[in-house]
């Protein structure tokens, strides 16, 4: 019975220490993980493209995502109701894009692209 008991704590003294050491390790990888990370944030912010690039039709999709794809192409964002007043939309998921200025074409970085958005 004796023995069964030091094996018992044995055993989870051991368990213990791999638990320990696992969650030490996984602290240096998971830091040594986000500073790649972010070196490619920047790289992939300092690639916003330069010069002309094609309109990208954001029709129909969620504000917050037609925002992300134009911005990533180096373009500025107009957005506006049906009547064309400026839209201060607070949560970007709440409006659906209904239509865009330009519509197509190809546009240079810097320019200005207006989105019509409605309330889901």
């Amino acid at each position: 019975m004796k023995k069964a008991s030091v094996r018992v704590g044995a055993a989870a003294l051991a368990a213990s220490v791999v638990l320990l050491t696992a969650a030490c390790s996984s602290d240096e990888t998971e830091n040594e993980a986000t500073e790649p990370a972010q070196e490619q944030e920047q790289e992939q912010q300092e690639d916003v493209a330069e010069g002309p690039t094609e309109v990208p039709d954001v029709t129909v999709l969620i504000l917050e995502t037609a925002q992300s794809n134009l911005a990533a192409l180096g373009l500025e964002i107009e957005v506006v109701d049906a009547d064309g007043a400026a839209v201060a939309a607070e949560d970007p998921t709440q409006y659906i894009v209904t239509d865009q200025d330009p519509a197509e074409g190809t546009v240079e970085a810097g320019d200005v692209v207006t989105l019509t958005v409605r309330e889901r």
